[in-house]
């Protein structure tokens, strides 16, 4: 497009301009750990005694016992309420 006229923009800056966001949560990555399966969890818990999961963008580590690991193939409805109070 040599025949084009060359424009140049200025760059955008704040609130309107590009930011780092990653959108990893506990959440998220507990429905990949369900998608891997029970058998793929059972083995990664009987090697290591925990999953630990962390994400390249941010950095932060999520870490799954063997009591976290069990309760994501739980159907939603058959875990009991928490405790509102807090040890």
């Amino acid at each position: 497009f040599w025949e084009e006229d060359l424009r140049r923009f200025e760059p955008l800056a704040g609130a309107s301009g590009p930011r780092f966001h990653c959108s990893c949560s506990r959440e998220r990555v507990a429905g990949m750990l369900r998608s891997l399966g029970r058998e793929e969890i059972e083995s990664i818990l009987a090697e290591q005694g925990r999953v630990e999961i962390g994400c390249d963008f941010c950095g932060i580590k999520y870490h799954f016992d063997p009591v976290d690991s069990a309760g994501l193939f739980l159907p939603a409805g058959s875990q009991p309420p928490g405790s509102s109070t807090l040890n």
